[in-house]
């Protein structure tokens, strides 16, 4: 009877979603406001939108229409998440969120940026709402606004340029992973102060790859982390300053991904290949959207872009492709409100509109560069302040709509300057065998030392009082190797002339490509795009020896423990799905951070520790290391003694049959769209499926497990394009699909061959020309002119 009611209640909940599936615009012809002429949006097999016009405002015009056509809910929470606005249609649940958006203040900043668009761009931007507008109309006219406004009982408002630029701020924002150090570390010395010697301390590794090799002549001598990493004076947090610095704190997630460029004269083809998978939190629909992108009387291009966004962020053109990763460089500052100079120069108020509660009053105040965040208690004279370099107005939406465009590296590397935030590593090929890195974005010319943790205000300052120019970011063109790769690792060498971090993700994911570079002879892409799904875990290859050294040297004693070393001795390192040992070695490191970071520091501060996985892997590898920790115990005990707990933990969740244990046990992606998700009721509404994979949070095919061993990050996007004389051939594959409505058959129909590492062949000449796909989209004849 309960599975009979349920298929009842799912076949009703899937009819509210069909009026929605139904007024999507395939085909024909629409005649809308605000198009000077006309333009055509002809869909895929995947239903991807490739549109084409004759001038450029037309162009935008369309993508705004094709976008909310296909995303338009995912656009508005985008949006309200960046105005801080969540919380009218979500309520409570999400007012810290909101809170946070309000303190941060991006809509003085985005309108600053916005006064600085040339005429051409900001037009385009208009163009784009102006799209984006013309859909919401034609969705309300025929009641078919996506099921998700129908459920909140609201209706979107008018979309603004406004709006898109608040959503580049806003991202980058998020990209930003320094701040997370910082806060951090003043917690480690304010509750921890005996243990700030064993985690103050950046941990990459000295061996470890960098990114650009080549050294300079530099002004920075290098520093000893012992000298400049001395603690801060205590501060204070504030209970209400600690509320909202908790949703900064997520343990160890960076926003990251890999991008690769290899020389024609390291390919068999003798074409550039470039490859690029961005890494972000899995959603549904993912943060990504597909398009291509035709002018007339001018280029083509295919790529990704982030709904509510004109342009592409990467993809490719005829004669160049692009891809990103997060640069990880240190933008972010926090310092202490101290002096006459830190007095606020600006201050607002606001009020936070809750869904079935009260109202809640907001106040934002900072300076040029920063802004205030923490709210003293009583008795709490502290006042902490942010530098962040996306408070610095900036024009990347140009950039945005620039890069599709250019054709070779000159003119490609001349789009980037408009880039403010989020600060990213761009990775380059071209037709003409070019292949490049370049950092853009607005970096803070810091002294050497700074940025790992609260400073006076004029201390940090210093640092703040210019950026580096353009020309002085990271920069390499053609490396002898033959090749780049950017896994979010160490950017520069210690000698480099510009100190832009200190920070960096653990180098493992770029060892691996570059092994697979190095030992595969002649490249193809078909490699490339089998290597964006290699699950060699590299964190194992650099630890694993010295385990399994120390669980040789003491065997544990009990059975199933016995049973566990025999497996993790006989594992090959690669994290396979249908595997015990990436589950055992998982486990073991679990009961590893534990005993030397859990137990120590406590659960709360352990699990905000952004830089765990270095820390950790600093610890088994250095004797010196556990010993300033208070270990006492020989490794091998420790070791002994953690994988008899991570057995005990293993055969508790999977039974005490080593035989049935399996990674995928734990290790899947369970992504459903948020309202499925916190109704667990709606799910038959809007779909998706658990999907079981391989991979680890340190195999270049990422899946960053949280501390269950589900998958929660990775790269939804996978792109591989060859680059040569004549038209290039691009292959890519999106987790999910092109479309945000439920019920549409192109809502989860690349899931599955994401899942097993497929993806699709493109031509940029897009999908053929049939009356079935094509949407014509001409100037209403009641338009003016």
């Amino acid at each position: 009877m309960m599975v009979l009611r349920d298929r009842l209640r799912d076949a009703g909940l899937r009819l509210l979603r069909e009026p929605a599936v139904r007024a999507h615009p395939g085909r024909g012809s629409l005649r809308l406001r605000g198009l000077t002429d006309r333009a055509t949006v002809r869909r895929d097999d995947r239903g991807v939108p490739w549109v084409a016009a004759d001038d450029e405002r037309d162009l935008y015009f369309a993508v705004g229409f094709a976008q909310a056509s296909d995303r338009l809910w995912q656009m508005d929470v985008l949006r309200r998440r960046a105005r801080g606005r969540l919380a009218e249609v979500l309520g409570k649940p999400v007012l810290p969120e909101d809170v946070r958006a309000r303190r941060l203040a991006l809509d003085r900043v985005a309108r600053r940026s916005l006064h600085l668009l040339d005429p051409e761009s900001y037009g385009c931007l208009v163009a784009f709402s102006d799209g984006v507008n013309a859909a919401i109309r034609r969705l309300r006219r025929r009641a078919g606004l996506p099921v998700e406004f129908l459920l909140l009982r609201y209706r979107p408002d008018p979309w603004t340029p406004l709006d898109s630029v608040l959503i580049v701020k806003h991202l980058g924002f998020d990209l930003g992973t320094n701040l997370r150090q910082e806060i951090f570390r003043t917690r480690l010395t304010e509750e921890r102060p005996g243990h700030a010697v064993s985690f103050f301390a950046p941990r990459y590794p000295a061996d470890g790859a960098v990114t650009i090799r080549h050294r300079g002549q530099s002004g920075v001598p290098r520093q000893d982390h012992r000298d400049v990493l001395a603690p801060a004076p205590s501060a204070a947090l504030s209970e209400e300053s600690r509320a909202w610095l908790r949703g900064l704190l997520g343990g160890e997630t960076f926003p990251g991904s890999n991008a690769w460029a290899i020389s024609g004269r390291l390919t068999r083809s003798g074409a550039p290949l470039l490859a690029n998978d961005p890494h972000v939190l899995f959603t549904q629909p993912s943060i990504w959207y597909q398009m291509g992108l035709r002018l007339s009387a001018g280029t083509t291009a295919y790529g990704i872009t982030v709904p509510g966004l004109p342009g592409l962020i990467a993809g490719s053109n005829t004669q160049l492709a692009w891809g990103i990763t997060n640069a990880t460089v240190d933008t972010q500052d926090l310092c202490l409100l101290e002096g006459r100079a830190a007095r606020p120069t600006w201050s607002q108020e606001s009020v936070i509109s809750v869904r079935g509660g009260e109202d809640v009053q907001v106040s934002a105040a900072g300076g040029d560069r920063h802004v205030e965040f923490d709210v003293p208690g009583p008795g709490d004279s502290s006042r902490f302040g942010l530098f962040w370099s996306g408070f610095i107005p900036s024009t990347e939406i140009t950039s945005c709509l620039r890069m599709w465009r250019a054709e070779s590296y000159p003119r490609f590397r001349t789009a980037l300057r408009d880039f403010g935030v989020p600060v990213l590593n761009v990775v380059v090929a071209t037709a003409d065998d070019v292949i490049a890195l370049k950092t853009a974005g607005n970096v803070p010319r810091r002294r050497p030392g700074s940025g790992l943790s609260p400073a006076p205000f004029d201390d940090v300052a210093e640092s703040w009082q210019e950026l580096l120019t353009f020309d002085e970011l990271p920069e390499t063109v053609n490396p002898t190797e033959g090749y780049v790769i950017s896994a979010n690792h160490k950017l520069v060498p210690d000698d480099a002339r510009v100190q832009v971090g200190a920070d960096w993700v653990a180098p493992y994911r770029a060892e691996r490509i570059e092994r697979l570079i190095l030992g595969s002879g002649l490249i193809t892409a078909e490699q490339c795009a089998r290597w964006q799904n290699d699950v060699a875990d590299g964190r194992a290859a650099r630890v694993l020896p010295a385990l399994l050294a120390a669980l040789d040297a003491r065997p544990p004693t009990d059975p199933l423990a016995r049973a566990g070393h025999r497996l993790l001795s006989e594992w090959d390192g690669y994290a396979r799905a249908d595997q015990p040992a990436p589950l055992i070695f998982f486990r073991l490191v679990q009961a590893l951070v534990e005993r030397w970071v859990s137990e120590p520091l406590g659960t709360d501060l352990a699990a905000s520790m952004p830089d765990l996985t270095l820390q950790l892997d600093h610890l088994i590898l250095h004797e010196e290391a556990r010993r300033e920790l208070g270990e006492t115990e020989p490794l091998p005990v420790v070791v002994s003694d953690a994988l008899c707990r991570a057995i005990e933990t293993i055969a508790t969740e999977h039974g005490a049959d080593p035989e049935g244990w399996r990674y995928d046990a734990v290790h899947r992606i369970d992504d459903r769209h948020p309202i499925g998700n916190a109704l667990p009721a709606l799910r038959g509404l809007f779909g998706g499926e658990t999907t079981p994979v391989a991979g680890s949070g340190h195999s270049v095919c990422l899946m960053t497990p949280d501390r269950s061993g589900a998958a929660i990050e990775g790269a939804p996007w996978r792109f591989v394009a060859e680059v040569g004389p004549a038209e290039p051939i691009l292959r890519d594959v999106l987790r999910h699909g092109s479309s945000g409505l439920p019920g549409s058959v192109h809502y989860d129909d690349q899931t599955q061959d994401h899942a097993t590492g497929q993806m699709y062949l493109n031509s940029l000449a897009g999908p053929s020309v049939d009356a079935r796909t094509v949407l014509t989209l001409l100037r209403s004849r009641w338009s003016p002119g």
